[in-house]
């Protein structure tokens, strides 16, 4: 399976940036992967697993997604879903326009409708912030979120995090 992780968001305004860091921890574990593999003889199959930093800017990134045509693109980014901070869910196709998400220049759910037509499965998972004031760091719930997201895209167990509900009208 070849899948793109896009870690959405900026890290100058405190947990809109945890798109960057989940993407710069699968980074991390991908690169001790390597190490581990050059010091092995085993060459067994593969997942091909590329985690971006892209920023506010993730239309930015659409030439590497139409080359790359992975079978699933994950898209990771701060919501105000109304739920505790670091609380996770994956975003439906149909709540993404309604929702607050972090502080990008185009509207995910038209980036999410262009990039379609060259990925199999696009998930976007949303991690609930706490604050968002210019010049702070991750609060300590979203950065316990960072781990378990990480780990949970890494070991290929994305069912584990809930969807989030549509709310009644």
């Amino acid at each position: 399976m070849k899948e793109i992780i896009l870690g959405i968001g900026n890290t100058l305004k405190g947990d809109d940036g945890i798109g960057i860091y989940i993407a710069e921890s699968i980074n991390k574990y991908l690169q001790e992967c390597e190490e581990r593999s050059k010091k092995s003889r085993f060459t067994g199959a593969r997942r091909e697993l590329i985690a971006i930093n892209c920023g506010t800017t993730p239309e930015n990134y659409t030439s590497i997604i139409r080359k790359y045509n992975p079978d699933r693109l994950i898209l990771v980014d701060a919501a105000d879903m109304g739920l505790s901070p670091g609380s996770c869910r994956i975003i439906p196709p149909e709540r993404i326009e309604v929702m607050h998400l972090s502080t990008h220049n185009m509207p995910l759910s038209f980036f999410i409708s262009y990039v379609s037509e060259f990925c199999r499965y696009i998930v976007l998972i949303g991690v609930q912030s706490e604050k968002m004031d210019f010049g702070t760091g991750l609060s300590s719930a979203v950065k316990r979120s960072e781990e378990y997201v990480a780990k949970l895209i890494i070991k290929e167990r994305l069912s584990e995090i809930a969807t989030l509900k549509m709310r009644a009208t």
